[in-house]
C-alpha cells in the first residue's frame, strides 16, 4: 500500500510506530498541507468503563501530558505550509488549556461542536449525560474553504460501541468533511495521534496523502489492515 515518496526522513502514506514528537521534529519546516489530529485529552479516558471486562486500556500519555500537547502544538506550527488549517479534537475537561494552547500558534476560527448523536455515560446520577465533543479549528495564515460553508455544530453518529477497533475512534465521515473544506487532491495531511487509521483512511479516500505516528503497534497493526482495503495514491 505504500508510496515511496519520501518527505524529509520519511515515507509518504505511512504509519509510524514513533513518538509523535520524535517523529514530526523529522519534518521539514512548511512541509504539511493540513494537519487533523485527536491527541490526549489529558483526562485519564477509558472507553467501556462500567462494563466487567474492559474492551480497552487507558489511553496512553493521557494524564499529566500537558508538556506533550504544548511542544506538539509547537512542532505544527513549524511544519504547516503557510495559509493552511489545523484541526485539533479536544474535550470540555482540559478546554482551557487546549485553547490556550492553540492560540500560541494558531489563529482560532472556531470550536467546532460535534454533536455524535448518542450520548456516553459518567456521573449517572449527577451531571448531564455527554453528547458532544469539541474540535478546535484554526489558520496559519488564512486558510479559504474549498467546499460550501456549514454550521460549527456537526451532526455525526458517533460510532457504535460494538464496531470501535480504539477506545476514542473517529467516524471518518467526519474527518472528510474537514479533509474536503481545507486540502486538494494531492496534498499531504499529518496526524501525529493516528490510532487505528481514521485518520490515514478518510485522507486516501479522498486522493490525499498522509504521514502518521502511533506509539501502540496493536493499533498500527490495525490500522494497515484498514489501509490495505483502500487504494493509495502515489
Amino acid at each position: 500500500m505504500n508510496s515511496k515518496e519520501i518527505l524529509g526522513e520519511l515515507e509518504l502514506n505511512r504509519i509510524y510506530q514513533r513518538d509523535c514528537i520524535e517523529g514530526i521534529r523529522m519534518l521539514p519546516e512548511q512541509s504539511i498541507d493540513l494537519i487533523i489530529t485527536d491527541p490526549p485529552y489529558l483526562m485519564n479516558y477509558r472507553s467501556n468503563r462500567r462494563v466487567k471486562n474492559a474492551k480497552f486500556n487507558h489511553i496512553a500519555n493521557d494524564v499529566n501530558s500537558h508538556d506533550l500537547i504544548s511542544d506538539y502544538l509547537s512542532e505544527c506550527q513549524r511544519v504547516l505550509k503557510d495559509d493552511t488549517a489545523i484541526y485539533v479534537f479536544c474535550s470540555w475537561h482540559q478546554i482551557d488549556f487546549f485553547k490556550t494552547e492553540f492560540e500560541k500558534h494558531f489563529k482560532l476560527k472556531n470550536i467546532i461542536v460535534w454533536n455524535k448523536n448518542n450520548h456516553g455515560s459518567g456521573d449517572l446520577k449527577g451531571a448531564y449525560a455527554p453528547k458532544h465533543e469539541f474540535i478546535l479549528y484554526g489558520h496559519k495564515g488564512r486558510s479559504l474553504f474549498r467546499e460550501k460553508r456549514i454550521p460549527d455544530v456537526i451532526d455525526c453518529a458517533k460510532i457504535p460501541s460494538l464496531k470501535l477497533t480504539h477506545p476514542t475512534e473517529k467516524p471518518t465521515e467526519l474527518l472528510e468533511i474537514f479533509i474536503r473544506n481545507n486540502s486538494d487532491e494531492g496534498d499531504i495531511i499529518l496526524d501525529g495521534f493516528a490510532g487505528t487509521g481514521s485518520l490515514p483512511v478518510a485522507a486516501v479516500r479522498n486522493n490525499r496523502r498522509f504521514i502518521a505516528f502511533e506509539i501502540e503497534s496493536n493499533y498500527i497493526e490495525i490500522a494497515n489492515k484498514r489501509l490495505d482495503n483502500e487504494e493509495v495514491i502515489n
